[in-house]
């Protein structure tokens, strides 16, 4: 199910929130957000995310500087309403979240 979020429905979840809500703010399964959890890719993404005991929390206010939607309501800053908007190609998120890491070797220059 894909759902339409809007600044204001981001910042209306709080100081935290779960993985399967910041799974579906962008768009990804449960089981896809949990795996990311584990992995450290939504923190390689500047997601934060919070370890409590076995479970996790999200900082929204990361999700919302990743999604460059940082302005807090009422501000010139304020994303204007309407749907999150998208990082635009080659972005650092853009690339963390649809890229998984490969392996160090690749990614050293010779």
């Amino acid at each position: 199910m894909t759902s339409e979020w809007t600044p204001e429905a981001i910042r209306a979840l709080g100081a935290t929130t779960d993985v399967p809500t910041l799974g579906d703010i962008f768009g990804l399964g449960r089981w896809r957000s949990y795996q990311m959890a584990r992995t450290g890719e939504w923190e390689q993404a500047g997601i934060r995310i919070i370890p409590i005991g076995v479970r996790y929390r999200v900082a929204v206010q990361s999700i919302l500087d990743v999604l460059v939607i940082g302005g807090r309501p009422g501000t010139d800053d304020d994303t204007e309403a309407g749907a999150v908007q998208e990082q635009s190609p080659g972005s650092a998120a853009d690339g963390a979240l649809a890229d998984p890491p490969g392996p160090v070797a690749a990614r050293t220059r010779p």
